[in-house]
């Protein structure tokens, strides 16, 4: 499956932000029960996040994030929403791969009461405390139906007791924690937070890079317009392909001489070189 760029957040009692975000250029969308929805709202927004669900067309990736497992609303927030137009469950705050697992074995259940397929419902986890971070490994390789990490950036700085944030030594330990990890589990390549300035286009854009560099595959977005600069940067560039495409050929046929190396525009070139171009031809196709 080709990675989601771009997450777009919305709120799962906003009808007319739902709309905007189906109709919008984001790959995927996260309708949300946990920040953004009151404790007031909680039970009202899982009824309309079902509802919208049923009208979902079938090629759009909705994902919902529930609440996390500490407030006692997760398995009722699953059952709710494990319907036949969702993606995925975003479990946020996860600390522990026992969580992971408890959660995997409540889409289990919720699928089978549904009668949908199994193994239909995804599974990503934002990592976004300190103790997260530091378990982050353990919990990339818990196992379960759990698909990708997620950074929030939010959150962790609020854990540390520091100022929100999207740069410092602090955030890009974090980012390079959670891609470790993913790689050690063996998940797809995780999603980077959300960028908190829908005002600095160039902040944005400079976050996207970062994050692209250091093994991310899409970003979480919080306003329409940050998407489109979101989905540029994590889209291969037509210089990028045709390097990754020279590069290639060029080991090739350096391969079919019996060697194992080849210098391309001054560079040695070797397999996992070559692994990284195909990556990005695979990607761009």
């Amino acid at each position: 499956m080709t990675p989601n760029r771009t997450y777009l957040f919305v709120p799962g009692t906003e009808e007319r932000k739902t709309d905007k975000a189906l109709a919008s250029a984001a790959d995927a969308l996260i309708l949300d029960l946990e920040d953004a929805v009151a404790i007031s709202e909680k039970a009202r927004a899982r009824d309309m996040v079902r509802s919208r669900l049923a009208d979902v067309a079938p090629e759009r990736q909705v994902y919902v994030r529930v609440n996390d497992i500490e407030t006692g609303l997760t398995a009722e927030d699953i059952r709710a929403v494990c319907t036949g137009g969702l993606a995925g469950i975003i479990l946020p705050k996860v600390e522990a791969a026992e969580t992971v697992r408890t959660v995997s074995t409540l889409i289990d259940r919720a699928e089978r009461s549904e009668g949908l397929a199994p193994g239909q419902i995804r599974l990503n986890a934002i990592i976004e405390t300190g103790r997260g971070i530091a378990r982050a490994v353990d919990i990339a390789t818990a196992g379960g139906r759990l698909e990708a990490l997620m950074f929030g950036a939010a959150d962790y700085t609020a854990d540390l007791g520091i100022p929100t944030s999207n740069i410092g030594p602090h955030i890009t330990h974090g980012k390079i924690a959670t891609v470790v990890a993913s790689r050690a589990g063996g998940l797809a390549a995780p999603v980077d937070t959300v960028f908190f300035d829908v005002t600095d286009a160039e902040g944005l854009a400079a976050d996207c890079r970062e994050a692209k560099a250091l093994g991310f595959a899409g970003k979480a977005v919080i306003h329409p317009n940050q998407i489109d600069a979101t989905n540029a940067a994590f889209t291969p560039s037509p210089s990028e392909v045709e390097a990754a495409r020279h590069l290639v050929s060029a080991f090739r046929e350096a391969e079919a001489r019996g060697l194992g190396a080849v210098t391309v525009n001054g560079k040695l070139v070797d397999y996992a070189m070559l692994k990284v171009a195909e990556k990005t031809l695979a990607l761009a196709r």
